[in-house]
């Protein structure tokens, strides 16, 4: 018998062996570097469940299997026997597929299995049996002159070593990134295979027979071990030249496409590549918009990244012409299973050397926020967010709707906030919106959350209550809102009171439709302002026509200029102690075509209500300052300014424009206002008579002794004159206290500087009172009425002289 084992230390070509070693390790890295392409070609383009074997693991088993099969039959060819030893061509053919079947299954199973312990050792084992499988059926192969016998312990020794070898090197393969690792994993399947194939060897028994014949073998010698080995070697080098070459080529691409990766991050839109269904690729902001990792995403079907009402719509549009295909609205899931809206766009791509779909998404959830907030802002009061006239309107409609199907009663009460304008400009618009931002918090407290309360003007609002059964609830409701705005407003530092006016409309008695409620709920506030403010009413049929007349009056008013209807009548302003005429006041008519001539205590109210007053009292200014340039004396010209109109235009500037356009010097108009510009704001009104005093204007307190602190105001600003109002000179010789008031504002005058000058004069007795008083300047019917042209005749000046002639008499005890 001859040991193997000594054979290969004595009777080996050195050569061959060094070649088989060359054979194996290239055989291996070719091998290991397979799968490392293998792997990355599989993470790039199929991130699938049920993915298909990639190319790359046919090259990778074809590679290992023909690199152990070059291995066994160059070693084999190395072994110098003196015995003549030849080889079954059928036995050695199967020996070749055994290796590469058994190493393909072998890279399948580490594929498709879970990255566990077991699943390598699974993978591990069939590599290693087909490596030990390929062994011994070369080795049976051989056919020589002797009798070939086995040492079970030495092969089983063999296998067992092949496949603990080739487990260690499945292991080590989960990651084959690095260099180093690579190198590693060539180390374990060159140990598996070497290992296998000496060990086997040491198992195998040569006794020499009687030389075998046959067309079948092949005869074995060093020449043809070199040749196979060498074509061998040339194959292997080739394949790992072209993996290398696939290699760099796969990395350039895989270079692009991480760059293409980091563009589409840059994106803001979601970026995601899918194929068959399910994601292969997704950049950052998918990740963002979903809240998962890439991880969780990659490999996903597409479906259950949206709303699963949306799947009949996706499922669609995958089935559509390209050409049809359009953006659509969906609703992507994330992974907290919240609904966000986006634009869905898509297109057919080639990713990978394969179709695909590339979809964009945008995330219209900032802009679903901006259409929410735009309707709210449309709907809305900005101010106070309570709702607008227009949904006010809305709310009223569907609430005649549900009347009209269970009966339920209906109210709309129209609210207007009374002494709110002043304090708005006396402490500034910020203050006004502070305080109309209280009131609506007061007026909401005292309504129902089935009530709906709108702000529909500047001080305005709309108060829908719905249901109500009788009108006394509708009552103590608008009594409730009128009492909490009449209680005291904090206006850091200040405390302010303001009321309100409420106007109330019922349906269906007043009112079938929204304009007709609103318009009759609005008609029952204007009865209210009418009659003082601070009040509520119910509207009344009655109502209708003094509305309708009052906006009849209201429009003709605002064309009474243009259509020179306005008239000044004068009447004189006599020296008490001599009967001379010192001045006129200019005092306004209407002459209506059809109601003739209308009093202006009628239409002045009316003027100030509806903003008129400002055009209607500059005309009065620069009508009185041109009539009196044409007066044959430099008589003075009185004009009254009503506080509207100091509030709405600019009496300064108006004044100064006509007396310079007439050439009137300024001393020769007297600008008359009443306490009650004060009231309203008393630092704007000293700052314009402030302006007008500087222009040389003189200034007039009209109608004194009617406020209660007409004196405050003689201590705030230096008048020229105080006139007392003709209600204290009807009673003089009928009451001891007017004689004792006028008395006592003469002397309180004339203590002052003051001209003083009494109206409303009307008989000689209270003239001769007047005079005895001490009185400056006498003013009424006494002397003359109004009228639309001066009289200032020589006769009339001599009746007026005459009525002074006689001296000042005592006239009361």
């Amino acid at each position: 018998m001859l040991k193997v084992l000594d054979c290969i230390l004595t009777q080996h070509d050195y050569s061959l062996v060094a070649l088989s070693a060359s054979i194996c390790i290239l055989g291996c890295f070719a091998a290991t570097t397979a799968i490392a392409q293998d792997e990355a070609s599989t993470l790039r383009t199929e991130a699938t469940a049920n993915r298909l074997l990639s190319g790359w693991m046919f090259v990778s088993a074809t590679v290992f299997g023909c690199g152990v099969w070059s291995l066994h039959f160059v070693a084999m060819l190395a072994f110098h026997p003196a015995l003549n030893i030849a080889y079954d061509l059928h036995a050695t053919y199967a020996s070749i597929v055994v290796s590469v079947i058994g190493t393909l299954l072998a890279f399948v199973l580490r594929h498709r299995l879970p990255s566990t312990s077991s699943a390598a050792i699974l993978a591990g084992t069939i590599l290693g049996l087909s490596i030990a499988g390929m062994h011994y059926l070369g080795v049976g192969a051989m056919q020589a002159s002797s009798l070939v016998s086995f040492d079970p312990t030495y092969v089983a020794l063999s296998i067992l070593l092949s496949i603990g070898f080739s487990t260690i090197a499945l292991m080590r393969a989960r990651t084959l990134a690095s260099m180093v690792r690579r190198f590693e994993v060539t180390t374990w399947l060159a140990l598996a295979i070497c290992g296998l194939h000496f060990t086997g060897m040491t198992a195998v028994t040569v006794t020499p027979m009687q030389p075998l014949e046959g067309a079948a073998l092949l005869l074995g010698s060093t020449h043809l071990g070199l040749a196979v080995g060498s074509v061998s070697l040339l194959v292997i080098c080739a394949g790992l030249v072209a993996l290398m070459l696939q290699h760099h080529l796969s990395q350039r691409s895989l270079n692009e496409m991480n760059r293409m990766r980091l563009l589409s991050d840059l994106a803001y839109e979601v970026l995601l590549i899918h194929r068959d269904g399910r994601v292969l690729e997704v950049n950052s902001a998918g990740t963002r918009l979903f809240g998962m990792p890439v991880e969780q995403i990659i490999g996903r079907p597409v479906l259950e990244l949206f709303a699963k009402s949306d799947a009949p719509a996706l499922t669609r549009r995958a089935a559509s012409r390209p050409e049809d295909l359009h953006p659509e609205e969906f609703e992507a899931r994330t992974a907290a299973g919240v609904l966000v809206p986006v634009e869905l766009s898509c297109r057919t791509i080639e990713f990978g050397g394969k179709p695909a779909t590339a979809v964009a998404l945008r995330d219209l959830s900032a802009l679903r926020r901006d259409e929410a907030r735009i309707r709210h802002l449309a709907l809305h009061d900005a101010l106070t967010d309570l709702p607008n006239r227009y949904l006010m309107e809305q709310r009223i409609a569907h609430a005649l709707d549900a009347s009209a199907m269970n009966g339920d009663g209906i109210a709309v009460i129209y609210l207007d906030l009374d002494r709110f304008k002043p304090i708005n400009d006396l402490y500034g618009h910020a203050a006004g919106d502070t305080l109309l931002v209280q009131v609506a918090k007061r007026l909401l407290s005292e309504l129902r959350p089935t009530d709906t309360l709108a702000r529909i003007g500047g001080d305005e609002f709309v108060v829908l209550l719905t249901p109500v059964a009788k009108p006394a609830y509708v009552a103590e409701i608008a009594t409730r809102l009128v009492e909490s705005l009449a209680r005291p407003f904090r206006l850091e530092p200040n405390v302010v009171k303001i009321g309100v006016s409420a106007g109330i409309a019922l349906h269906p008695d007043d009112g079938s439709t929204v304009e007709s409620l609103l318009r009759a709920a609005d008609t029952a506030l204007y009865r209210v302002k009418d009659e003082g403010r601070g009040g509520l009413r119910f509207f009344e049929p009655s109502m209708n026509a003094h509305l309708h007349a009052r906006r009849q009056l209201e429009q003709e008013l605002s064309g009474a200029i243009a259509r020179d209807e306005l008239r000044l009548y004068y009447q004189p302003l006599v020296n008490a102690n001599t009967g001379e005429i010192e001045s006129f006041e200019a005092l306004i008519r209407w002459q209506h075509p059809m109601r003739g001539l209308v009093s202006p205590a009628e239409f002045i109210p009316l003027a100030e209500q509806t903003n008129l007053i400002a055009s209607i009292g500059q005309w009065v200014i620069e009508t009185a300052c041109a009539e009196a340039a044409s007066w044959p004396k430099p008589w003075r010209v009185s004009v009254n300014v009503s506080p509207s109109q100091f509030r709405q235009s600019d009496v300064p500037a108006i004044a100064a424009a006509a007396l310079a356009r007439n050439a009137l010097a300024p001393n020769r108009l007297v600008v008359e206002i009443t306490e009650s510009v004060f009231i309203q704001d008393a630092t704007n009104a000293v700052d314009v008579l402030s302006r007008l005093r500087e222009q040389g204007i003189r200034l007039a307190l009209d109608d004194f002794g009617c406020g209660y602190s007409s004196l405050s105001y003689l201590q705030r600003f230096k008048f020229d004159k105080l006139k007392i109002d003709q209600s204290f000179v009807r009673r003089l010789g009928q009451n001891t206290d007017a004689l004792t008031i006028i008395g006592a504002i003469v002397n309180l005058g004339h203590n002052l500087g003051l001209q003083v000058t009494v109206e409303g004069v009307e008989t000689a007795a209270q003239l001769a009172i007047l005079r005895e008083l001490g009185c400056d300047q006498v003013q009424g019917y006494l002397f003359a009425k109004p009228a639309p042209i001066i009289l200032a005749s020589d006769l009339e000046q001599a009746r007026l002289r005459a009525m002074f002639h006689d001296p000042v008499k005592r006239a009361y005890a």
